[in-house]
């Protein structure tokens, strides 16, 4: 019979086993770096990403090797969006541990947000082939999907996910996300459903849930998920300012007010619950403390764009212009238009100056940097317009007054002096243009601002003289309110704009309609991050329809041969400019594309520009056929053999709705 044999020391196995047990339920010193690290832990786990940081930082001096600390300081620089800080802790934690596969994944997520996808996509693909069950890296590359705009490719890779582990968080609040913001409501509240009942211990579940129910104008479940969540962490900002949200969209705004305030005891500095405590007092009648609660904001916040325009927008509406609180805000834009003029940013600053004068319009400070600036673009006309203001109001230092007889002298043989006629007064604008902000396409951090922002972009479409804004902006829920709306109003074209805003990105989507008939025009997506995004981007889209307007102008006198023309050096119009003349039935707007739609048979003759000003232009014309019949009234439109130049095809892009898709999904824990 055999002996069993027991090899020495097989009894102290069990106790070395239960040695890291002994010696993790020691007491550790405060400064030890596993002690550091477990308070990092925890206020990361209430949200306090700096002081987290901070004792990750003392944790990694400690032990410079500490894997745990380093990765976790990545993973939080990730979440604030340093990439380049995220991604030099993820390299350093991947020198400790070369194959840690949520090393790797995070390193693949950090470069989907610097914009590396050829860099991440490779990554991903590795760690699939070995890992083909990696959930983590299976969630990372639908985000790289969901960057780069493929929104299917991302949703069947959630659903890939769900077939391997039926009940992952992620993947089912990200999917309903998506199937949302696409707005396929049915199949997304079956992802919802299913993460609550899956983790309804879960906070951020009910939120997002609410926040559903909520676009879904369901206001009574939408307030019972936000609730839910209140009652598991009673501190969650997010669902409070949810339920804030609703009330105001209630038009409960006293229960909104009394919302932020219990917010703002929580966090005296959250920005939003600022925002919305102002709007619902200015909402309430309340309009002296909505501005002064929207002027801490800006002085909590000055790079709050969004909060400065519905400060300055609320001051041109409720406050006279003698207002000194006008004065100062005015002052914020004149002070920034010498700081881009300094730069020779000209044009950037030529828009500071404007806006400063539409909250100030008799600053003589600001009429005077408006006229030099205006003068140094090559606009004399306007200059002179500026300062001729500032006479009028008895307004104008000698310097003005200097100023003006320099620029008389220039424009004494300018096509408006020579013909007498006042360009800036009796010049028409050529087209007419109804705005529309659709109030079920995207998403503004700063909820309710979307009137306040297309009423600042219709202050910059104003600016330019061949358009004209007849009614202010209109917030609707469908494209057929906004057509209806358009056609009787009788304007040209209609644009149909949603914004979307996270805290550090900003977008417009803009689709631009013919308003007799509905036909769309134009699409376009303009996307911005940085400083002074919502204005960059507010910018670019007058740019663009400036840009893509078609060119039509008016006859507005003859003598023989010789005409003026409303049309001028803003419109892009130059010496040698030959044009059509036709008359004004004769002309209709295109259904489908910029252009005119015309009988060659109507055409009266054409025009040949010989001399131009700001916004007038002369030229001789040719009449066409055996009778003239060229009269003030008829119009004009650029000779058919002018073509633009072709433009070389411009690479496809992610759109940026997909950035802000992928952000608010990154939220997601």
């Amino acid at each position: 019979m055999k002996t069993l044999v027991i090899p020495r020391f097989a009894f102290l196995l069990p106790l070395f086993a239960l040695l890291p047990v002994l010696v993790l339920s020691q007491e550790l010193p405060p400064d030890h770096p596993i002690s550091l690290y477990r308070q990092g832990m925890e206020y990361r786990r209430i949200g306090d990403f700096y002081r987290a940081l901070e004792f990750f930082r003392a944790a990694t001096q400690k032990n410079p090797a500490y894997f745990d600390s380093i990765f976790a300081s990545a993973d939080l620089f990730f979440q604030l969006e340093e990439y380049d800080e995220a991604l030099k802790m993820v390299e350093a934690a991947l020198r400790l541990s070369k194959m840690d596969s949520n090393a790797r994944v995070l390193k693949a997520r950090i470069l989907v947000g610097m914009g590396r996808f050829k860099e991440a996509t490779d990554l991903y693909t590795s760690l699939l082939q070995e890992e083909p069950n990696n959930v983590e890296a299976r969630l990372g590359k639908a985000e790289l999907d969901l960057a780069l705009g493929k929104n299917r490719n991302a949703t069947l890779e959630y659903l890939d996910t769900l077939k391997r582990f039926p009940d992952n968080r992620r993947a089912l609040l990200s999917l309903g996300v998506l199937l949302s913001q696409q707005g396929n409501g049915q199949e997304a509240e079956i992802y919802f459903d299913a993460a609550l009942r899956y983790h309804s211990d879960a906070p951020i579940v009910h939120y997002l849930v609410g926040e559903y129910y909520f676009k879904q104008k369901k206001y009574d479940l939408a307030i019972e998920r936000a609730r839910t969540a209140l009652s598991i962490k009673p501190d969650y900002a997010d669902a409070h300012q949810l339920l804030g949200w609703i009330s105001f969209q209630k038009g409960d705004y006293p229960e909104a007010y009394s919302r932020m305030d219990r917010l703002l005891s929580m966090n005296r500095a959250n920005p939003l619950g600022f925002f919305l405590k102002a709007l619902s007092a200015l909402r309430m009648g309340r309009n002296d403390e909505g501005i002064t609660l929207l002027r801490s904001l800006v002085t909590l916040s000055p790079e709050d764009e969004v909060a400065r325009i519905v400060l300055e927008d609320s001051l041109k509406e409720l406050l006279p212009l003698e207002e000194n609180l006008r004065k100062t805000y005015a002052q914020y834009h004149f002070d920034r238009g010498d700081k881009f003029q300094e730069r020779n940013l000209f044009n950037r600053a030529l828009e500071e100056y404007r806006r400063g004068l539409q909250l100030d319009p008799y600053s003589k400070r600001g009429r005077l940097a408006y006229a030099e600036m205006q003068q140094k673009i090559g606009y004399p006309g306007y200059a002179y317009n500026s300062l001729q203001f500032l006479k009028k109001q008895n307004l104008a230092d000698r310097t003005a007054l200097e100023q003006l007889e320099i620029l008389e002298s220039i424009l004494s043989d300018r096509p408006a002096q020579r013909w007498k006629y006042d360009q800036f007064t009796n010049r028409h604008p050529s087209f007419n243009l109804a705005l529309f902000v659709d109030l079920k396409s995207g998403a503004l951090q700063h909820g309710f601002s979307e009137l306040y922002l297309a009423r600042y972009l219709a202050d910059l479409l104003i600016g330019i003289p061949s358009l004209q804004i007849p009614a202010p902006p209109m917030a609707v829920y469908t494209f057929g309110e906004a057509f209806q709306e358009a056609r009787q109003r009788g304007t040209d074209y209609f644009l149909f704009l949603s914004f979307g805003e996270t805290a550090r990105e900003f977008s417009i989507q803009g689709e631009l309609y013919l308003s007799r008939t509905g036909g769309k025009i134009d699409t376009f997506s303009v996307y911005r991050t940085g400083n002074d995004r919502v204005q960059n981007a507010l910018v670019q889209v007058a740019s663009l329809v400036k840009e893509k307007l078609p060119v039509r102008g008016q006859l507005l006198k003859r003598e023989f041969e010789r005409a003026l023309v409303g049309l001028g050096k803003v419109d892009g119009i130059k010496k040698g400019d030959k044009f059509w003349i036709l008359p004004a039935r004769a002309l209709s707007l295109k259904n489908d594309s910029f252009g005119f739609v015309y009988s060659p048979k109507e055409i009266l003759g054409t025009f040949t520009v010989v001399d131009v000003d700001d916004l007038l232009c002369e030229g001789t014309v040719a009449k066409e056929g055996f009778f003239d019949r060229i009269n003030p009234g008829d119009v004009l439109i650029p000779f058919e053999e002018q073509q633009k130049p072709k433009q070389e095809p411009i690479p496809p892009q992610p759109a940026p709705s997909a950035s802000l898709l992928y952000k608010k999904i990154l939220r997601i824990q």
